[in-house]
């Protein structure tokens, strides 16, 4: 796993209106998912409050993709390589996909945005697919995706994620992997 980010966190005591650090911490990279140890984020702030205040904290709370209507949670992804995953599921003694482009295939009730930090990546919306590069920038809108790493680095991506509603009021979409 790769190095921990500082994460400094500045705001207002709101009783005596100063400007404050609050805290001056370590975040350390997590493999979210057990039979993906390759995959790994770093949570650097999550809040169930929406629209942000000043007295918007960070809250620690377990991992979850599928998030809260209204939640932000904004992350620093390693995306693994095709090897890596094949690696893992051999591990774990699940089967490798003959589908790549259907594999992990899911859709969130979000509105996502991701930055390419470095390496490339493909991303899947539904039956198209679009390489990505150092650089590009995506906006999801809660689309069926997933995401291929043919290539032999890892991609490192930031992700701002934001609860939305279910489409049609319908029931919120539950994510497994």
């Amino acid at each position: 796993m790769k190095k921990a980010t500082r994460r400094l966190t500045t705001g207002i005591n709101l009783e005596a209106t100063e400007s404050l650090i609050i805290a001056d911490e370590s975040v350390n990279w997590f493999a979210p998912y057990a039979k993906f140890p390759s995959f790994q984020i770093q949570e650097l702030f999550y809040s169930e409050e929406c629209p942000l205040s000043l007295a918007t904290r960070h809250i620690v709370k377990e991992y979850d993709i599928d998030l809260p209507e209204k939640a932000i949670r904004f992350l620093k992804v390693r995306m693994p390589t095709k090897a890596e995953i094949i690696a893992d599921l051999t591990r774990a003694g699940e089967p490798i996909p003959e589908e790549w482009h259907k594999f992990n295939l899911h859709r969130t009730d979000s509105i996502d945005y991701l930055y390419v930090l470095s390496g490339n990546i493909t991303c899947v919306v539904g039956t198209k697919t679009t390489e990505l590069s150092t650089g590009d920038f995506v906006v999801q809108v809660g689309p069926e995706h997933t995401w291929l790493n043919d290539n032999e680095e890892p991609c490192y991506m930031l992700c701002v994620m934001i609860g939305i509603a279910a489409p049609d009021n319908t029931e919120r979409r539950k994510t497994a992997f």
